[in-house]
């Protein structure tokens, strides 16, 4: 019989995204970038995989992988009209965009895949559209992915996204990674079932109230992504993932 431990750890192992180059993420992201850069034109300065997929916290339940594209930025006030350019010309491709936090959402091989406009601020910094309330805001993609990437996290990261997706919450993942690292602050590795149900604990109450901001610029408070009322309903279901203590109905 597995431990709780290897439980969850296999049920992380089934969902979390490859990141090889030869991964269905990596067709999936190589089928649009042509498009991408037929758009970007002689704005464009790089294109590079990113989000969770550059951080190994990926999961198939949900988003594959995350396209940023770096672009030359003339002017903060043509962040808004450049972001919304872009998903009329999805559009015109027949990609169905969606529009989601800071990117926009298309299908490709079978995949979700976000695509992240960023202008380059010239220091290593990016603006990016921030959906709601609808103004550029700046930070830095590169730093967030090498924070996440070093914390030794993962695999308790992607088994509270597998949790989230079960659950269907609303609840952004930069947001659920930085809330993560925070609430398993001086807990030991290698304990992966005690440090998700110390997580849950930390969901189901000083959640609500925390104020989490964006480590690349404080000015951005990430935990203003949610209302109280969808803080309210991450509480909810950690309340009863620890109530019921049963780790089929928690991860499966």
């Amino acid at each position: 019989m597995l431990t709780v431990d290897q439980y969850a750890a296999s049920v992380v192992e089934k969902y979390q995204v490859s990141k090889s180059a030869g991964s269905p993420s990596h067709h999936a992201a190589d089928a649009v970038i042509p498009m991408l850069q037929q758009w970007c034109g002689q704005h464009l300065l790089g294109i590079a995989l990113s989000g969770a997929y550059a951080k190994g916290t990926a999961i198939t339940l949900s988003s594959s992988v995350d396209i940023v594209l770096s672009l030359h930025l003339s002017s903060e006030t043509e962040v808004r009209s450049e972001f919304w350019k872009l998903f009329e010309y999805l559009a015109d491709q027949n990609l169905q965009p969606h529009t989601r936090t800071v990117s926009l959402q298309v299908e490709s091989n079978g995949l979700r895949v976000d695509l992240v406009p960023a202008w380059s601020t010239g220091g290593g910094d990016q603006i990016l559209y921030h959906k709601e309330p609808g103004s550029p805001f700046r930070t830095n993609v590169a730093q967030h992915v090498h924070l996440i990437t070093n914390a030794g996290r993962s695999q308790e990261i992607c088994a509270l996204k597998i949790w989230r997706e079960r659950h269907a919450l609303d609840f952004p993942s930069f947001y659920m990674e930085l809330s993560t690292l925070l609430a398993l602050e001086g807990e030991r590795f290698g304990q992966l079932a005690e440090n998700v149900f110390t997580v849950l604990r930390y969901f189901a109450g000083p959640l609500a109230q925390a104020v989490i901001r964006d480590p690349a610029n404080p000015d951005n408070v990430i935990s203003d992504d949610l209302t109280h009322a969808q803080k309210k309903n991450i509480a909810q279901a950690a309340h009863k993932a620890l109530e019921d203590d049963d780790w089929e109905r928690i991860i499966w």
